[in-house]
């Protein structure tokens, strides 16, 4: 007699430490149904890891529907990629990121040809991989197929997989995922996506999950980003830093990210101001195009979402436009400058850094992770009145420079543990979303300090199968569980997209080749005749 087809699900990873978040569902049905559900498509920011968003590993033909659990480009930025070559399904988001994505992925595309670029440089031998991976009409696409989900609201994407978004404080509009998928007569396979989480946010209230959520039997996935950190052992700085500057009449210059620092920020002053400690002469400088549209798009959603937030504007706040930006630093007045990027290496920072960096009596304050080759990192490895290179300048470092990581819109591993404590029936723990120290730290922590039945690492290299046995009335513990080798680094086939678009653009190469090549031979015979003529 043959076994009767088991109702399993696959879950993999196509990234391995903090940014390209890409997770991928397979759940099979008995009856022999097959769903592929991608959670995230983000963009690779790590200098190691940047030539995985040219590398196709994924056929994005092959994915039936994409959650995306809140508006960062490591979270979001591979979309119009997947769109470009053959993703035409729905995007599902919450309603608020829904408003706040595009205007990203549109900034995103402007950068392209300049990471393209970059990636040239660094890896000559193979330039001509590297390529812009979308341009605007695969964002304007992708934003079409965008659908807004309310949170707490449960809804079937497909016959027998429910989606249902709880509320994150990570960034407004973050949202927790989790996916319900149920066959008549067997126990449902459940998964829970915490994206990247944190507990607090300054906008709103993050309300408790459900108890029933809490009591359902789950498959969670967990991010690790600060997961060999303890909240005792970040050290809170900023406030006193900033009041010392004040106290000293200096220019102060913060990078911020265009969503969730920046408007952060803004609040943090206006707090300082309503408690009369920001000096009325000191004026707030706010820098960045896509910022200061994200900071609007705040207080608009906030009117309806949470009305008692949405004015969180200093009243000494100044809009800077670029026509501003040139003689913003010498106008004599005492200042607050918060611009993007946060690790300072995009944006208008670029023309803000190196006047603040040679001025004596000016603060230069990071409020976020500094990554590898970033100008943050090249700031706080400096030390003062030694010479720094941006770009082609060499400037001596004359200001202080200041860091913290008490803004960190991640959960600390303390409170990660105690986030995962609050579930009755983990039935296995996914570690994915941080560096290899803080996963593997962060692992054994959960091992022996939670109730979870199994703990595993998810990335590039490892993947795991569950087959749900289990009937309706008995015991959840039937699943079984097997790890697998994901083989994500080895090569891939092309979307029959890919391929068509690969061909179409190698004959309007070589057809601009071929045009070229006859103009020179046009304008050779032209200075030929000219030269015989003059004979």
């Amino acid at each position: 007699m043959k076994n009767k087809p088991a109702f399993k699900a696959y879950l993999s990873a196509y990234h391995n430490e903090v940014t390209g978040s890409r997770l991928l569902v397979v759940v099979e049905f008995p009856n022999g149904t097959k769903r592929r559900i991608l959670i995230d498509c983000g963009y690779f920011q790590e200098i190691k890891y940047r030539h995985l968003n040219y590398v196709d590993d994924l056929n994005p033909e092959s994915i039936d529907a994409m959650i995306i659990t809140h508006n960062h480009i490591d979270h979001t930025g591979l979309i119009p990629k997947f769109v470009r070559y053959g993703y035409h399904n729905k995007i599902y988001m919450t309603k608020i990121t829904q408003e706040l994505c595009p205007a990203f992925l549109y900034d995103s595309c402007e950068q392209q040809e300049e990471n393209a670029d970059d990636m040239r440089e660094r890896y000559p031998d193979e330039a001509d991989k590297f390529k812009p991976l979308y341009y605007a009409e695969d964002v304007e696409k992708a934003v079409d197929l965008f659908e807004g989900v309310s949170y707490r609201k449960t809804l079937e994407i497909f016959p027998g997989i429910k989606m249902t978004y709880f509320e994150n404080g990570h960034i407004l509009g973050a949202g927790m995922v989790l996916l319900q998928c149920h066959y008549d007569g067997m126990q449902d396979i459940n998964f829970f996506f915490t994206g990247d989480y944190r507990r607090k946010n300054c906008f709103y209230e993050v309300p408790s999950l459900p108890k029933w959520l809490r009591k359902l039997p789950i498959i969670m996935v967990h991010e690790s980003t600060y997961g060999s950190t303890n909240s005792n052992e970040i050290k809170k700085c900023f406030r006193d830093n900033v009041l010392t500057a004040f106290a000293k009449k200096q220019d102060i210059l913060i990078g911020a990210f265009a969503q969730g620092r920046m408007q952060e920020m803004l609040y943090f002053f206006k707090c300082l101001e309503e408690e009369g400690l920001l000096p009325e002469d000191y004026v707030i400088c706010v820098d960045g195009p896509l910022g200061i549209k994200t900071t609007h798009k705040y207080q608009s959603i906030l009117s309806w979402y949470n009305p008692s937030k949405a004015d969180f504007l200093p009243k000494c706040v100044e809009f800077v436009t670029p026509k501003d930006r040139s003689h913003l630093p010498f106008d004599g007045r005492p200042k607050i400058v918060i611009t993007t990027s946060g690790m300072l290496s995009n944006g208008p920072a670029h023309y803000y850094v190196p006047i603040y960096l040679a001025m004596k009596n000016a603060m230069i304050h990071l409020a976020g992770y500094a990554a590898e080759e970033t100008l943050a990192r090249k700031l706080l490895e400096c030390k003062r009145d030694e010479t720094i290179r941006i770009g082609g300048e060499v400037i001596e470092k004359k200001c202080i420079v200041k860091t913290t990581r008490e803004w960190s819109s991640h959960i600390t591993a303390d409170d990660g543990i105690e986030f995962i404590n609050e579930f009755e029936n983990i039935i296995f723990l996914a570690i994915n979303h941080g560096e290899e120290v803080s996963r593997n730290t962060f692992a054994k922590r959960a091992k022996e300090e939670t109730s979870v039945r199994e703990v595993g690492l998810i990335d590039r290299d490892e993947m795991y199968v569950f087959y749900q046995n289990a009937t309706k009335g008995v015991c959840y513990n039937d699943m079984l569980i097997k790890r697998l080798p994901a083989k994500l680094n080895s090569s891939y086939e092309m979307s029959s997209k890919q391929k068509d678009l690969e061909k179409r653009r190698k004959r309007q190469e070589e057809k601009a080749e071929k045009k070229k090549n006859r103009n020179a031979a046009k304008r050779a015979r032209k200075s030929q005749k000219k030269l015989k003529s003059g004979m």
